[in-house]
C-alpha cells in the first residue's frame, strides 16, 4: 500500500487533529543547535526519570515516568526485544527528532488533546492474579483516564487497555488516538490494513498495532471514537503492540486465555507479605524485573541501556536469585546459555562478553557459576543441567584449581586483576583478591556435593578439600589471610604485604576530573565485597572480624554525597564518577542482617525505597555524574534485583535447601511482627507463616509442633505441599 507523505497531518475521523499534539521543545542536549538536536528522552539516567518494566523472555517494556517535561516524556514507552540488546536511542518506539512522544495515548474531548501530565497523574503497580502491571491514572479534562499495561506470559505483546469515565456532568465527543512511529534505524517498511485496523511496521523486526475497535485507520495512527459519555459511565479500548507476532495468532488465543496463562505463571513465583507495603515492593518487582530483563535464550544485558554485554558473574547471581524466586525458567535457561556459550572448553568464563588472558580473569565467576548451579540443583531437584553439561562443569571447577593461580601451599589464588575490574592499568598488583578467594571457597563445596551425587568421589575429595584449604588460608594463614587489624582486608600481594592504596602507572590516562586521575593517594580498601563473607557465613557473622569489617565499611556510606548508599569501594581509587551503588549496598545489608544489626539494613532498604527509580523498582547501576564520553550511559543493572530477592529468601525467611534437607531459618527484622510467604522448593509450595510470640522457639508443621535448634528447622525435602509457622520470640 502507498502512503501518502503528508497524511498524518489530515483529520481524523474523530474529530481530532494530528497537528494538535503537544510537542515538546525543551531539553537541548550540549553541542547540539535548535536545528538538529537530539531529544531529551534519548538520556537514560536524566534525574527525575525513573522506568516501570514489564517484560516475559519475549519481549520488554518500559514506561517512562518523568517529573518535569525536561526530564523527559512523561509516560512514554520504550520497547525492546530482550534477545537484542541497545541503548535506549535504539529502542523500539524512539524517534530522532521526538523521543518517546509518539508513544503515548492521546484523549480527545472537548475539542482539546489531553496527555498524563507529571503533576496531575499517578503512576504505580498493581498484581491482579500475581501478574505485574503498571497503571497510570490521569485526567483528560472532565474524564478519568486508566492506563494498563502488561505482558502476557508467553506471548511478544504489550496489552494496553485505556478505561476513560465520565464526570459527574458527562462528556461528549470522547475519542482516543494511538500512533505507531517505530524508531528509523530498524523500521523502514510500513504497511496499513485499514478494513481490520492494523498498523504494520517492518525491517530489523516487524511491529504491529492493533486495537479492540477501531474507528478509522490512518497511515501511523488508530483512531477510536468513544462518542458522547453519560455522567459516571466509564468505556474501554485494549490495544495490542506486539513483536514478531502476526494478529492472527493472538485473536486466535484471545485475552481471556492470555491473561489465564499468566496468572498460572506468576501462581508458581514466591510471594512474600511482611506487613510493611515498602518491603513487599522491592520483593515484587525485583521478581518481576527478573522475568522482564532475561530473554528466552538465557541472553542478559549486564546493565540494560549501558554494557549491551554479558557477565557470568551478573548472570549467576540473577541464575541464582531467580530459582529461589520461582523463576525456574528463568534460572534454567540463563545456567544453559552460559554453559554452552560463556564457559570454553579449559572452563574460563567471559566478562564483558570476552574471554580474558590469565592474568586478568575474574576468578571470581567461576565460583559464582558453580553456586548458582547448586542452587538451582537444590532448589528444583532438577539435575538435567548437571547430566548435560558435567564435563564444562567440572572444567569451571578445575580451571581456578590451575597453578597459574594457585599457590600451593596456602591454596589461595593470585593473579592481576580485582573484583570491580580495575587491573595493572589503575593501580592492581599481582596478587590475592578477597572476593576471587570466598566465591570459590562457596563454589568448589557446591561443586564437591555436585560431584557425590553424579558419583565422581574423587573430584569430590578433590574439589572439598581445596575449598577447605582455601577457606583454612583465608581466614588464619600466618602471612597470607585476607585479614588484617582483625578486619577482611581486600588484596594482598604475593610478598604478603596488603596492597592499600593503587597507583595507576600514568594517572594522566584515567578519565578526566575522576578521583583515580586528580587524587594522590588512592585507597582500594575496604570494599564492599568484604561483606560478603559475612554474609554468606564463612566468616561467623557475629563474631569481632565481622564486626571489625562492617565498622570498617560504614568509611563507604556517604563519601562524597549526601543522599545515602555505600560506594563498591574507597572513593579515592575510583575511576568512574563518585556515588553509591545499589547492588553493592544490598551485599552490606545482607551481611548486617546476618550479624543482627536490622538498624543498618533498614537503613539500606528504606534508602532503595527513595531513591530515584524507587518507586518504579528499576535501579540504575550507581548515581552520580557521569562523564560520556568515555564511560557509557548510565543503565538499569539486573543484579540489583537478584540482590533483593536473595536477601527476602536466603536470608529474611531464611529457606535453604540441600542436597538431602530443607532447611528453614526466618528471622524477623525489627519492627516486623509477622511475614506470610509461598516459596516453591523442588516443584512443591511451601507455605510460611512467621510471627512474633512472647515466648517462641518452635514451629507447627502441617499442625505438628517441632522444636527449633538454634532458630532453625531441617526437615526433609517436601514432597508434596505443606505449611509451616513458626513462632518466634
Amino acid at each position: 500500500m502507498r502512503l501518502e507523505r503528508r497524511s498524518f497531518l489530515k483529520t481524523l475521523g474523530t474529530g481530532a487533529l494530528i497537528t494538535s499534539f503537544p510537542v515538546s521543545r525543551s531539553g537541548l542536549v550540549p553541542g547540539e543547535t535548535d536545528d538538529q538536536r537530539l531529544h531529551q528522552d534519548y538520556q537514560s539516567a536524566k534525574a527525575g526519570t525513573e522506568y516501570f518494566i514489564i517484560g516475559n523472555g519475549r519481549i520488554i517494556a518500559a514506561l517512562q515516568v518523568s517529573a518535569t517535561p525536561d526530564a523527559g516524556t512523561h509516560c512514554g514507552l520504550l520497547l525492546m526485544s530482550p534477545e537484542h540488546f541497545g541503548r535506549k536511542i535504539s529502542t523500539y518506539l524512539y524517534h530522532p527528532e521526538r523521543g518517546l512522544q509518539n508513544s503515548r495515548c492521546f484523549v480527545h474531548q472537548g475539542g482539546k488533546t489531553f496527555l498524563p501530565e507529571p503533576a496531575s497523574s499517578r503512576i504505580f503497580w498493581k498484581y491482579p492474579d500475581g501478574i505485574p502491571t503498571m497503571v497510570a491514572e490521569w485526567a483528560a479534562g472532565d474524564c478519568a483516564v486508566t492506563e494498563e499495561f502488561f505482558c502476557p506470559a508467553n506471548d511478544a505483546v504489550v496489552i494496553r487497555i485505556v478505561r476513560v469515565k465520565a464526570g459527574t456532568t458527562g462528556a461528549r465527543a470522547v475519542s482516543l488516538t494511538h500512533l505507531l512511529y517505530p524508531n528509523l534505524m530498524y523500521f523502514d517498511e510500513y504497511d496499513v490494513d485499514r478494513v481490520h485496523g492494523t498498523l504494520t511496521a517492518s525491517g530489523y523486526k516487524t511491529l504491529r498495532l492493533f486495537a479492540s475497535k477501531v474507528t478509522s485507520t490512518g497511515d501511523r495512527h488508530l483512531a477510536i471514537l468513544v462518542g458522547d459519555l453519560r455522567p459516571g459511565e466509564e468505556q474501554s479500548v485494549t490495544f495490542y503492540l506486539s513483536l514478531d507476532t502476526p494478529r492472527a495468532l493472538l485473536e486466535r488465543k484471545g485475552l481471556a486465555k492470555m491473561t489465564e496463562e499468566s496468572r498460572k505463571a506468576w501462581e508458581g513465583v514466591a510471594t512474600v507479605e511482611t506487613g510493611d507495603e515498602g518491603l513487599d515492593h522491592l520483593f515484587r518487582v525485583s521478581a518481576a524485573g527478573m522475568r522482564a530483563a532475561v530473554a528466552r535464550s538465557g541472553k542478559m544485558d549486564g546493565s540494560i541501556w549501558q554494557y549491551n554485554l554479558e557477565w557470568v558473574r551478573d548472570q549467576s547471581m540473577v541464575a541464582a536469585g531467580a530459582a529461589m524466586a520461582g523463576l525456574t525458567d528463568v534460572s534454567e535457561s540463563l545456567l544453559n546459555r552460559m554453559l554452552e556459550r560463556s564457559v570454553d572448553d579449559d572452563g574460563k568464563t567471559v566478562d564483558a562478553s570476552r574471554h580474558r588472558p590469565p592474568e586478568t580473569m575474574e576468578l571470581d565467576q567461576n565460583g559464582e557459576l558453580l553456586y548458582a548451579l547448586s542452587t538451582y540443583w537444590t532448589w528444583t531437584g532438577k539435575d538435567h543441567l548437571l547430566r548435560k553439561h558435567w564435563k564444562k562443569i567440572a572444567r569451571v571447577a578445575k580451571y581456578v584449581l590451575n597453578p597459574t593461580f594457585r599457590d600451593p601451599q596456602s591454596g589461595l589464588l593470585r593473579n592481576s586483576r580485582e573484583y570491580w575490574e580495575r587491573d595493572g592499568s589503575f593501580g592492581v598488583k599481582e596478587g590475592y583478591e578477597n572476593a576471587y578467594q570466598f566465591w570459590n571457597i562457596v563454589g568448589l563445596e557446591k561443586a564437591a556435593r555436585m560431584a557425590a551425587f553424579m558419583k565422581e568421589p574423587a573430584l569430590q575429595r578433590k574439589w572439598l578439600q581445596a575449598s577447605r584449604q582455601m577457606r583454612e588460608s583465608y581466614l588464619n594463614h600466618p602471612t597470607h589471610s585476607l585479614v588484617d587489624g582483625g578486619r577482611f582486608i581486600k588484596r594482598r600481594l604475593v610478598n604478603g604485604d596488603v596492597q592499600w592504596t593503587f597507583e595507576p602507572p600514568n594517572r594522566a590516562s584515567m578519565p578526566p576530573g575522576m578521583p583515580l586521575n586528580v587524587e594522590t593517594t588512592s585507597w582500594c580498601d575496604p570494599d564492599t565485597s568484604s561483606a560478603l563473607p559475612i554474609a554468606f557465613e564463612v566468616a561467623d557473622p557475629r563474631s569481632d572480624l565481622s564486626a571489625k569489617t562492617l565498622e570498617s565499611l560504614e568509611q563507604l556510606w556517604n563519601q562524597r554525597w549526601s543522599h545515602g548508599g555505600y560506594g563498591r569501594y574507597h572513593v579515592t581509587s575510583e575511576p568512574d564518577s563518585p556515588g553509591p551503588w545499589p547492588f553493592a549496598s544490598m551485599f552490606v545489608a545482607r551481611a548486617y542482617f546476618e550479624a543482627g544489626n536490622d538498624e543498618k539494613v533498614w537503613r539500606v532498604l528504606r534508602w532503595l525505597q527513595g531513591l530515584q527509580g524507587g518507586k518504579a523498582g528499576a535501579w540504575l547501576e550507581f548515581y552520580g555524574e557521569r562523564p560520556t564520553p568515555p564511560l557509557p550511559p548510565v543503565g538499569i543493572v539486573v543484579w540489583t534485583w537478584a540482590e533483593i530477592c536473595m536477601f527476602f529468601i536466603h536470608h529474611l525467611l531464611g529457606v535453604r535447601p540441600e542436597p538431602d534437607a530443607l532447611v528453614l531459618r526466618p528471622r524477623l527484622l525489627n519492627g516486623l511482627t509477622s511475614m506470610n510467604a509461598q516459596v516453591r522448593v523442588r516443584g512443591v509450595r511451601v507455605n510460611l507463616n512467621v510471627r512474633s510470640v512472647p515466648e517462641g522457639g518452635y514451629a507447627m508443621v502441617n499442625g505438628s509442633r517441632m522444636a527449633l535448634s538454634n532458630g532453625a528447622l531441617r526437615l526433609p525435602l517436601p514432597r508434596r505441599d505443606m505449611s509451616v509457622e513458626f513462632s518466634l520470640s
